[in-house]
């Protein structure tokens, strides 16, 4: 899948100072910004950073070296410190071309992704660097599970650029995993009409995925991962169609490839956590649940699991007040009651843990009466 991870220069390189007297302090903050610059495109990052910072401090009011600042730090890995000088930037010049792009971007390095996706909708439609930030929200609302809003920023996109893989691979997967089959078998028939690609081999495992047709949706997904092993959500995908035709031990496998490939993704975060828990490694569990949660925030099975980590630690009162606002917003989560029955037993809250119980009965007795075969009486 397209990842848009290229920590931009924001172009600062090209500002011109006047000529000044060589013994001038403005000279002197002239000559350590060039050679800043001059790191940063050698790729000696840290000696830009170091200088970066010193400029700073004769002329701190400056948005354009803080954005650039910010770059070099993200270059390094540290997105955390780039976030803080990309922020500051932004407050002190809120146009300033390129930053809240650039802040998506070091969000979305970190596993931010529903920061960047906040960040991204900010940046101008007339800004030089808008195709990329639709490309990168698209992808952000891939990973968030958030079909509608792919459909939504790339349909006029796709009209515009008919012949943009990028665009038809995640327009199209968005619209199978939306369950628009038809308009999505259209663009799959575009990709393979490129020849065999790990790409056209996910679309298909995803249309037979929403076919209920595991099988094949494995045999696909593997085909991806043969191709690319590299390849974004590939291992993971191929993980689910696993474990949903009975290969738990496989699909424990291929999660952790894609971990390998991208520590950020939710579904691999998620089943990793949940195979800790089971095994009762729940220090372990909880780094997975908090991307998974970075990912798609206020994820209610995330959530869920959390809460069930804090029953066994004994956090009694935590798990209790997120299992209440669990089924407050899910009623029909039904271990979401079992679990809270069990919490208020546990605190003696008897009356409290006899109506979530029954709660439980009543809606085991609804999924039965959905059964196949199940006379209503």
């Amino acid at each position: 899948m397209l990842r848009c991870l290229v920590i931009l220069c924001l172009g600062f390189a090209l500002w011109s100072p006047p000529i000044l007297a060589s013994d001038t302090p403005a000279a002197a903050a002239k000559a350590l910004i060039k050679d800043a610059i001059a790191k940063q495109k050698a790729g000696d990052l840290k000696t830009a950073v170091r200088e970066y910072r010193e400029f700073l401090k004769m002329q701190p009011q400056s948005a354009a070296v803080r954005s650039n600042l910010g770059a070099a730090l993200a270059g390094l890995g540290q997105f955390q410190q780039a976030v803080t000088e990309y922020k500051a930037a932004l407050k002190e010049s809120p146009s300033l071309p390129g930053a809240e792009l650039n802040l998506s971007l070091a969000y979305y390095k970190m596993g931010r992704i529903a920061d960047a996706s906040h960040e991204l909708v900010k940046v101008p439609a007339s800004a030089p660097e808008k195709a990329q930030a639709t490309l990168l929200l698209a992808d952000c609302y891939l990973r968030m599970g958030k079909n509608k809003g792919v459909i939504q920023v790339l349909t006029p996109v796709h009209a515009a650029r008919p012949n943009d893989l990028a665009v038809i691979y995640l327009l199209g997967t968005a619209l199978i995993r939306d369950h628009q089959a038809a308009k999505g078998e259209v663009l799959v028939n575009r990709i393979l009409s490129n020849g065999n690609s790990p790409e056209a081999y996910m679309m298909l495992g995803s249309a037979k995925m929403g076919a209920h047709d595991f099988a094949g949706a494995r045999d696909e997904f593997a085909k991806a991962v043969a191709l690319d092993p590299h390849l974004p959500e590939a291992h993971g995908l191929y993980g689910q169609a696993l474990e949903a035709t009975g290969d738990p031990d496989n699909a424990v496998k291929q999660f952790r490839a894609e971990l390998a490939v991208d520590p950020y993704n939710y579904e691999a975060n998620f089943q990793i956590g949940a195979l800790l828990h089971q095994d009762g490694k729940n220090q372990a569990a909880m780094p997975h649940f908090r991307r998974a949660l970075n990912v798609r925030p206020g994820d209610l099975a995330t959530r869920y699991q959390i809460a069930l980590i804090e029953i066994d630690k004994d956090e009694l009162q935590r798990a209790q007040s997120e299992l209440e606002a669990i089924v407050k917003k899910a009623p029909g989560f039904r271990a979401a009651h079992v679990s809270l029955a069990t919490v208020y037993f546990r605190t003696k809250r008897i009356k409290d843990g006899e109506q979530q119980r029954k709660i439980v009965e009543k809606l085991t007795a609804e999924a039965q009466a959905k059964q196949p075969g199940v006379q209503a009486k």
